[in-house]
């Protein structure tokens, strides 16, 4: 198993994971949050109940809140599915795995609630047996009517719902570990099989990439690892002149942004910012070939900050100004 691979944040997309889980938190009436092996958050806390945020203020609590996602994630990967239990406030949880070639990565944490039958919550282990006297912070009746806020639920709903949450979870890391690996396996090829490179190239939502470079320099990006960032590629193709960030187009692909980086990086041999810059470039030689037109006009219809900025990046680029450059092909006309 690769290192990176161990990386929770490194598999799956934050930004998307984090969509998910508000967006189930809200329909459930149930607190949600994805925590690393360490019980650390790696997504805000979706729906977070009243009375956690007020024992989650205090950093001595935090960190015995921090034990119960951890041990709970840890419980849940010993059985092997959703694992249901009593925080060290009494309060319902469920943890479900994250796991990747049985290493535990991880855990999505659900519940802060109550059960409706105080019989089924006799059945409910506890996570720990430290006692949480947490009156030095919050006044008994302060406490109390806390605890009267919390969602009260059966024991079947909680557990209807971790299942459902295993489910999408296990999916949504199954399918990017899925794309890793195809990654991987493809980068170990030396030469890789242009019949597919043709096949893509001839396709009609492929031709205006392959016209805003060469040929040899789109052999790159023509691949497993293309169909990977294509749904980005395409966007950045049609939206050069907008402000596009590396975070919405991993987002776009499904994948997380630091994988997006390194995919990115190794497919076009550039990096993000250079290779927008490097459409936008051709763009312009385009325009300052046909007209007239003013260079600032042209920079800030190509999505540059200010003229200055333009020049600068076309000089570097092109190793003269845009005015030098239409003057060129001026006297070459």
């Amino acid at each position: 198993m690769k290192k990176h691979i161990l990386d929770l944040d490194y598999i799956i997309n934050v930004n998307n994971f984090r969509n998910i889980q508000d967006s189930i938190a809200e329909a459930t009436d149930m607190a949600m949050l994805t925590v690393d092996y360490k019980g650390k958050p790696i997504t805000h806390h979706s729906k977070c109940t009243e009375l956690c945020k007020a024992v989650r203020a205090h950093p001595q609590y935090t960190q015995i809140c921090e034990k119960c996602d951890s041990r709970g994630g840890i419980e849940a990967t010993r059985l092997n599915q959703p694992y249901i239990y009593l925080c060290h406030m009494g309060i319902v949880d469920f943890a479900i795995p994250i796991t990747v070639d049985g290493q535990y990565l991880g855990a999505v944490m659900g519940g802060q609630v109550l059960v409706e039958d105080e019989q089924d919550k006799e059945c409910l282990e506890k996570i720990t047996s430290q006692n949480t006297n947490v009156l030095d912070i919050i006044s008994e009746c302060d406490l109390n009517s806390l605890y009267s806020k919390l969602p009260v639920m059966k024991l079947d709903k909680i557990k209807a719902i971790a299942t459902m949450m295993y489910n999408i979870s296990n999916y949504i890391v199954e399918e990017a570990v899925l794309k890793i690996n195809l990654v991987d396996e493809t980068s170990k090829v030396d030469n890789p099989d242009l019949k597919l490179l043709d096949e893509i190239s001839n396709d009609d939502d492929s031709v205006g990439i392959c016209q805003k470079f060469n040929y040899n320099e789109n052999k790159k990006l023509i691949n497993h690892d293309h169909i990977i960032l294509r749904p980005a590629l395409e966007y950045i193709e049609k939206n050069y002149m907008r402000n596009i960030g590396l975070d919405s187009m991993a987002s776009l692909c499904n994948i997380s942004s630091s994988y997006f980086s390194k995919l990115f990086n190794k497919v076009a041999e550039d990096n993000f910012a250079n290779y927008i810059n490097k459409i936008r470039i051709n763009k312009a030689k385009e325009i300052l070939e046909k007209g007239d037109v003013p260079i600032t006009n042209i920079a800030l219809d190509l999505g540059f900050e200010d003229s200055g900025y333009f020049i600068k990046v076309f000089k570097k680029m092109e190793g003269m100004t845009p005015s030098a450059y239409r003057s060129t092909k001026a006297i070459f006309e």
